[in-house]
């Protein structure tokens, strides 16, 4: 592991800090999006190689993680926590992806896709993009007031997805977002009892269970249903409600919508994969647990620690999106304002 530092806006080049770096830990949640990294870097002021660096390293600050010969994080310092005197000041950095969490905007797009509504709120915000996958799928009418950049993202993608049946994720590569379809598998590596699993986890839940959605038109009058009928039987009815989008087959988004029993699984391991990320799938063999077959990464968190890099995963059973619903309700309200003004 390399870890570099580039001063704020000064024009200076990167600086190789590795060796006043004591552990690093790096990763990232389908539900947060930003990835995120914390350094913890030496603070002895009496060490000469400590001192020669001049670390006064500062927010806004960026810090860039290598692996394997590859860049595999950058990010800009949010905060730092200084632990002594003597000891070590831990830096918390966040990848690009938290501008358009935290950046909101006022956007009416009209029959265009989400790949072409990425591009330009990306645009307008100054992140550059790298491969943003086509969903080829025309979106009549979307209005956004004040969402952030990454919900409005979402929502469009959300939306697509009730007509592709795909499901995406957004990352930063570099200084580039990117969008992907969601639970590519890690290929040639496994996670296995006995040889890279140091400990595993598990439970079951119905707390998000879903299992009757009832479909109603614009005029609230209801048109379909749909459900899962071994679960009623089994556990009840938890019921859901779907109101008819333009453009949007209703009985196979109301299907989208259905929930049966959530199954998550925690998991340390030793060795490593930089592909186990949040939104990749990944095989599991572990008989204790008795887990057996591919698994799709909810959240990572990586550590290198004296030279050894270890991990720890959260693991779900479904390959799920981190879906923004678009409310269509701000259409109709704007259509109100319209015709209020038409009036007049």
């Amino acid at each position: 592991m390399k870890i570099k530092w580039l001063k704020n806006k000064d024009g200076a080049k990167l600086l190789d800090i590795t060796q006043a770096v004591t552990s690093v830990s790096w990763g990232g949640s389908v539900s947060e999006a930003a990835r995120t990294a914390d350094i913890s870097v030496i603070n002895a002021t009496d060490d000469k190689n400590v001192k020669s660096l001049k670390l006064n390293i500062g927010a806004g600050d960026t810090i860039k993680l290598y692996e394997n010969g590859g860049m595999i994080f950058l990010g800009e310092v949010q905060a730092a926590k200084k632990t002594s005197e003597t000891g070590t000041v831990t830096y918390t950095c966040y990848d690009l992806l938290n501008h358009l969490l935290r950046s909101t905007g006022v956007y009416n797009f009209k029959n265009t896709t989400a790949e072409k509504i990425t591009k330009k709120v990306c645009a307008d915000l100054g992140i550059k993009t790298g491969f943003i996958v086509a969903t080829n799928t025309p979106i009549k009418k979307m209005l956004f007031d004040g969402d952030t950049f990454y919900d409005i993202v979402m929502k469009a993608y959300t939306k697509a997805a009730k007509q592709t049946g795909k499901k995406y994720i957004c990352r930063m590569d570099g200084t580039s977002l990117t969008v992907n379809i969601k639970g590519e598998k890690v290929k040639d590596f496994v996670l296995e009892e006995g040889y890279n699993i140091t400990n595993a986890g598990y439970e079951e839940t119905i707390e998000s269970m879903i299992n009757v959605v009832k479909i109603y038109n614009d005029k609230n009058r209801q048109t379909g249903v749909v459900k899962n009928e071994k679960h009623v039987k089994k556990y009840g009815i938890y019921q859901e409600v779907y109101k008819k989008e333009e453009g949007v087959n209703a009985a196979t988004a109301a299907r989208n919508m259905l929930s049966g029993i959530e199954k998550h699984v925690t998991l340390q391991g030793i060795n490593g994969n930089l592909e186990c990320i949040a939104g990749n799938g990944v095989m599991v063999h572990d008989k204790t647990t008795k887990l057996n077959g591919l698994f799709w990464i909810e959240s990572d968190t990586h550590t290198w620690d004296n030279n050894t890099h270890t991990m720890s995963l959260e693991l779900s059973f479904k390959n799920v999106m981190d879906s923004k619903e678009y409310e269509e309700t701000k259409e109709k309200a704007s259509k109100k304002k319209d015709k209020e003004k038409d009036k007049k």
